[in-house]
This record gives structure tokens, sequence and C-alpha cells, in this order.
């Protein structure tokens, strides 16, 4: 027997390269996750995979097709309930199993998605997969299996807190505060757990989940998105804070000040440490990443291996590699250690670690960091256009112009004048390009970027 699926008109714009992410219902629905869920177990033969979810409010019942469609294409599911995207990917580590969990990350409220991954957390992309599964979709049509697939419900929340705090000295640890902003999304209950696990004090914002993001958008390294925590790290003289962003994957770090740390600066830190643990380390960063982050590495004798901008591309280059660690500007950190995905635990971990050195020292946390904050980076500019390729083909002839010390053309370009560098890109989850620039004087580096921008912006509205 046969399954015919009718699609909603725009699904195809949810199929991004690293993941399937679109606004609910006109690009994903109920009928998209349950044609991905059988594409998926039919592409590769899956025959048992793990499946976890958000908060977000579509999220039910997107869970409920997905799930059926595995089942009727013969796949017996784990439901590990609802669990930060992290614990997605170390189910599937430790369980040695595919999986998928419902979410759509950082991205507004009406957004939702899927992220697959293979067994032991190997993400699929576009080249690995995801294409295949869209063809699957487009063509609508599956096989039922003889037998449906069953479901369990199985908790690793055990297992996953004794591998993540294994090695930690908890005593040096004591005595900490740490404000957490959880944005109303899934990192609330792994920072309950570490607050009942460490001897840290974890005071919390926007702990409940809540898929309308009632008090902050979900990406918590923009400064808009900072302000109440920031106000809380003063008003409480907690040694430092952290927000999340919806799905738990993303960690941005603001000092006792309550000032924002580039991500860099904190892979930067990490990179330093774990180079003095193994030497000659690999590490990867992106085109966005502060350019701290690369010296640090090469200057410590690691080895510094650039990847495409987005966490599946990250994860496959960690791989190929065999890196240590990787870092992105966006908040995402990850680790070998961890199935070569993202972790913002032991990311904490690890800074907690450094600090309380620091501390015993007699510094804060502004003062640990201050060495490595040699350069000033402006917030990314996304500039929404109608066709990506046309854009950077536009771009690449005005940089000619411009003439540059250097120009290198990975992951759209990454453009260096000499006193002031930086990225120009083409958005992995929107059509869209992407800005973002650097230099040792802020003025100067948002001076090269909003004339860029403007440029950009002249073509967008050419082209759309």
């Amino acid at each position: 027997m046969h399954t015919k699926v009718i699609l909603p008109k725009d699904y195809s714009r949810a199929f991004k390269p690293a993941d399937i992410r679109g606004v609910y219902p006109e690009q994903i629905d109920e009928k998209v996750a349950y044609a991905v869920a059988r594409g998926f177990v039919e592409e590769f033969g899956y025959k048992k995979l793990v499946v976890g979810y958000d908060m977000r409010l579509s999220t039910p019942a997107l869970r409920k097709a997905f799930v059926q469609g595995a089942r009727e294409s013969g796949a017996s599911v784990v439901d590990i309930g609802m669990v930060r995207s992290p614990m997605l990917y170390f189910a599937s580590g430790h369980l040695k199993l595919p999986g998928a969990v419902i979410t759509a990350s950082h991205s507004p409220a009406d957004y939702n998605g899927i992220k697959l991954v293979h067994t032991e957390a190997v993400p699929l992309t576009a080249e690995t997969g995801l294409d295949a599964i869209k063809q699957r979709v487009a063509a609508g049509n599956f096989r039922d299996a003889k037998r449906r697939g069953s479901v369990t419900k199985k908790s690793v929340r055990r297992a996953y807190r004794a591998f993540i705090l294994k090695g930690v000295d908890k005593k040096s640890l004591k005595g900490l505060k740490v404000i957490a902003d959880i944005g109303n999304g899934m990192a609330g209950v792994s920072m309950a757990a570490l607050d009942t696990l460490l001897p840290i004090q974890f005071p919390m914002l926007f702990k409940k989940p809540d898929g309308r993001f009632p008090n902050r958008g979900s990406d918590p390294c923009l400064r808009k998105n900072q302000k109440a925590l920031s106000a809380e790290i003063v008003k409480k003289k907690a040694d430092f804070g952290i927000g999340f962003d919806g799905d738990g994957d993303r960690i941005a770090f603001l000092d006792e000040k309550g000032k924002y740390v580039n991500c860099a600066v904190i892979g930067a830190l990490i990179a330093e440490r774990l180079i003095e643990k193994e030497p000659k380390a690999g590490i990867v960063f992106t085109n966005l990443t502060s350019k701290v982050f690369e010296e640090t590495i090469t200057e410590n004798g690691g080895k510094a291996y650039r990847a495409r901008v987005g966490h599946t591309f990250l994860k496959e280059k960690m791989r190929k590699t065999g890196a240590v660690f990787g870092a992105e500007h966006s908040g995402h950190f990850f680790w070998r250690e961890f199935f070569n995905t993202d972790s913002t635990v032991l990311t904490l971990l690890a800074v907690l670690e450094v600090y309380a050195q620091a501390k015993q020292d007699g510094k804060s946390f502004s003062q640990m960091v201050k060495p490595y904050q040699q350069y000033h980076q402006t917030e990314d500019v996304v500039i929404h256009v109608k066709d990506k390729k046309v854009a950077l083909a536009h771009i690449q002839e005005h940089l000619q112009k411009l003439k540059p010390q250097k120009v290198t053309k990975f992951d759209g370009f990454f453009v260096d004048f000499g006193d002031v560098w930086g990225a120009i890109k083409p958005s992995v989850t929107e059509y869209a390009i992407k800005l973002m620039f650097e230099s040792k004087r802020k003025t100067d580096a948002v001076k090269v970027q909003k004339e860029l921008v403007q440029f950009v912006q002249s073509i967008a509205d050419k082209t759309k």
C-alpha cells in the first residue's frame, strides 16, 4: 500500500543547507513533518530512531506527525521528551541511534523545524541526506511498512549528567553566582540540575518554557535581547551572566558589569587551555568569528581550520580534521568529546573552571577576558535578497573596484582592507546576505560595514 502526501505550496523554502526550518504552517506543517519522517526512514533504511522536541506552540502537532510518519515506514521511536537540542545529540551518541528534534532553534515564534542526525549525532546537510529526503518528500509517495514501529519513552538525563560532570572539580566552584537568562526556552531544566549538582547559585530569568517568547527574542547574542540579563547581573552583583536561545544550543556570556563578551573571546579563552592539554590541537573557526580566535589558536601552537558558518558544517569539519573544539560568533561551541556537536553546558563548565582560578587570583570576569578583547566587531547585518547567487556576483564585482588587500572566496567572501576586515556571506537559514566587520577601532569597522550594507541593499532592491 502507498500513501500520497499533499504538501503546502511553499514547503520547499523550509529545506535549508543545514536543517529544515520555516514559518508554520505556510512552509512547514504536519504533512511536511510526516513526509520528512517517512523520507528519512526510507532513504536510510532506519529501523529505530530517537526523537525529542522543544516548547514551541506548533511542536506537539509536528512531533505527533513526525512520529506517525516514522512508524508507518516501519521504524520504532524512542521518545526522550521535551529537551534541548544538545540532549538529542547526546541521546543519539549514547544510544547509537539516528534521531530528530522538532525545533526552530533561535528563530522567531512563528517558525518551527526539524534537525536530523545520523547515528552518533552526525548531522544531515544538503550533501549528506537533506536533498535526498527533499526529493522523496517532493515525490510524495511512500510505501507503508508491513509492520508499524513501536513507541517507547526513555529518559537519558541521568546518563547525560554523569557524562557532563565527569572530572569537574566542584569544590573550586564554591560560592560563585551566575545569572542565567533562559529566555523561555529549553535550557531551564539543565540549569536547574546544575544549580542542584554544583555549589553555585544560578538565579534564573524567564525560566518557564513558552513558545511565544514573551520576554525577549530567542537569539541571546543580540544586544536588544540582553537588557534584562545585564540589569540583573549588576543588581545581584553576580560574577557574570549567561543567556540561551530557544533550543538551548547557543550560549552568550556577559561580564560582571553586564557587558556582552564576544563569543570568539570565550572561544579563545577555552582554546588556549585546550592546546595546553593537547599540544597542536586542531580548532575550528569561521569567517564570522573574530580574528582573535584564529590568532589565539595559532599563537599557542594549535591548528586552525576554517569551516562554513552553520552548526552542521563545523561539526563536519571537526570530524574530518579530528579537531578538539570549535566556535561560532553566534554562541555555538563544539566539543570533540560531545560527539563533535555543540554543548552549552560543557562550554559553561570550561569557563567556570578558568574563572574560578582567575577569581582566586583576584580578577573579575572582565579582567579575565580583557587580554583577548583586542578588536571591535560589529553586530551582523542581514539583508534579504531574492537570489543569493546573483547578489554575491554583484558583490564580488563591487569588491574588485574597492581594491582590498585580499579577498578570500570561501563561504561568501572574507575581505581584508588592512585596518578593517570582515565577511560578506550567504545566510544558511534565510534568503539573505549577512555582513560583519571588525577593526581595532569600532568606528572604522562600522564605517566600512555601513558603506557595504548600502551597496548590498541597493542591489537587493533591484533584484526583488
